[in-house]
């Protein structure tokens, strides 16, 4: 009973209202306000439950040296951070699966906001190792895929996959990034490699290197580890993938989120007890961080509560409102007329889900290869044309969110008017990218992608690779820090014509295919209203 009236009277004791809880409460504010953004935009818990780590080692870090922090008033310092905290997120205007460089940096930006408000210029040295894993984690992100792409990784996996697969007396080939057993055949996309794995596990590595250096004997081993670790689960996935290809429920399960969640956290939990086996001796491990005896509280800044509440009010905005932070949907509406030299232009139809769904009531079908095309499907049109009697039908519909995988639309779309069966398609090659081409009795058919730059691809692995050519081109460096175009640009006008085979040849379709790509080359929709 005198333990607890003791415990009572020192809690009487604690000051809330001074600068030492502030600087708690608001970095508490500002990482509950990223947590939710980052749930609503990415939509991966295992990616979130990283950030959640990130944020909650920081607070406890903060916490153990409250007393040792130099806190530092002074103008225009102090207000900068203040605007740096605010402005991100009264600006904020995310869209699903967001890959701008201003998404990916908001923690950074915020916390350097953080910083200033705290100690200003002078201060930030005791904030660099901080600074140092948030700037870290997005870069982790950006740098593993790119090298996956450089370096070819679905290519590696698919080899890797077929070895494991011979070695354990299963007849297999493979080509490219393609994998055949058991008379099926898998394509092995950079997701399904040990890319997303080894993003987990490298942020796992840096937050232990940088911010709990005593809980390792070698600072190289977590990421040897990572690397090790990823390309081992990911391997033994595919062997799982490529044996159930022909069983549809098995295939769902294992290539879907479930089997991939489950190596998530055989992975991690391999991680992490590897890491407790190699624990240095405790007697001999010193401490990365030394709390301090209290102090006389630092006088209270009325800046750093305005920021706190203004942090607040956001937050409580944000929570109460499901789409705050996040950006509408810009709805595309195709022209009414599209002009194609030597046709005239006879009729056009709009096309939207809604339509579809009330006309035709196609089946509730999704897919684990792509966000769900009949959400992401916003609008379409179809352009009938006319020369010398014959006839040409142009249709187009708008995908936000693809891998550009044409054979893929043909599964999911077959409610769509005017969709013909795929027949033995033939890939050519064009000035402006690639095309599929097929014929049944009827007509003539040529089918693409169009990315936002005005390239046709007819595969992911063709649409993935200009994901990274904005880097090249320093025209485009400004679209890309004030978000009008994306790391990734995943939007496609997935387009198909056709002609009657009576009334014209494939290389009449393949001229037509080209002026409309000199056409979406400079009217792509745009990215933000």
């Amino acid at each position: 009973m005198l333990e607890i009236k003791r415990k009572i009277g020192n809690f009487k004791e604690v000051k809330f209202l001074n600068q030492t809880f502030l600087v708690l409460f608001v970095f508490g504010l500002i990482s509950s306000i990223n947590l939710t953004l980052y749930w609503r935009v990415e939509k991966n818990f295992n990616q979130w439950f990283l950030e959640l780590l990130l944020y909650g080692s920081i607070l406890w870090h903060l916490h153990q040296k409250r007393y040792n922090l130099t806190l530092i008033s002074r103008f225009p310092d102090n207000f900068i951070g203040c605007l740096l905290i605010i402005i991100p997120y009264i600006k904020g205007n995310f869209s699903f699966q967001e890959v701008s460089i201003s998404w990916y940096f908001l923690p950074l930006i915020t916390f350097t906001g953080f910083v200033l408000l705290v100690s200003g210029f002078q201060g930030i040295k005791q904030f660099r190792k901080y600074l140092a894993i948030i700037a870290i984690f997005p870069l982790v992100v950006i740098l593993v895929k790119f090298l996956g792409m450089v370096m070819r990784i679905t290519v590696i996996s698919a080899k890797l996959t077929s070895f494991v697969l011979w070695y354990l007396g299963f007849d297999a080939a493979t080509q490219a990034d393609f994998v055949w057993v058991n008379n099926g055949t898998i394509q092995i996309l950079s997701e399904c490699t040990a890319v997303p794995i080894l993003i987990l596990l490298l942020k796992i590595s840096f937050l232990l290197v940088i911010l709990f250096p005593s809980l390792l004997k070698n600072s190289y081993l977590p990421f040897i580890l990572s690397v090790a670790i990823s390309l081992i689960s990911s391997i033994i996935r595919l062997v799982i993938i490529a044996l159930v290809v022909s069983d549809k429920p098995a295939f769902n399960y294992w290539h879907g989120h479930q089997g991939g969640n489950i190596f998530f956290v055989i992975s991690f939990l391999v991680f992490g007890a590897v890491i407790l086996l190699v624990l240095p001796n405790n007697n001999n491990m010193p401490s990365s961080v030394t709390e301090a005896t209290p102090e006389k509280s630092q006088p209270l800044s009325w800046l750093m509560v305005l920021t706190g509440m203004g942090s607040l009010i956001i937050l409580l905005n944000f929570l109460i409102n499901p789409n705050g932070g996040l950006s509408q949907n810009v709805v595309y509406h195709f022209p009414s007329e599209i002009t194609i030299p030597g046709w005239q232009l006879t009729a056009s139809k709009p096309v939207s889900y809604q339509q579809v769904v009330k006309e035709n009531n196609p089946p509730q079908q999704t897919t684990n290869v792509e966000a769900d095309k009949k959400k992401d499907m916003l609008t379409g049109q179809i352009y009938h044309y006319q020369k010398a009697g014959r006839d040409l039908t142009v249709n187009f519909y708008y995908i936000r969110v693809s891998l550009g995988d044409i054979m893929s639309y043909y599964e999911q779309f077959t409610y769509l008017p005017d969709l013909p069966k795929v027949i033995k398609p033939l890939a050519k090659v064009n000035p402006k990218g690639y095309h599929l081409q097929f014929s049944d009795q009827k007509n003539h058919y040529l089918t693409a992608c169009i990315n936002s730059m005005g390239k046709s691809t007819v595969t992911v692995a063709q649409f993935t690779a200009y994901f990274y050519r904005p880097y090249l081109n320093p025209s485009q460096w400004v679209n890309l820090l004030n978000g009008k175009q994306t790391i990734r640009d995943r939007r496609c006008i997935w387009g198909q014509i056709s002609l009657a085979r009576a009334d014209g040849t494939e290389a009449e379709l393949e001229s037509v295919w080209q002026a409309l790509l000199s056409y979406w080359e400079g009217n792509f929709p745009n990215l933000q209203l």
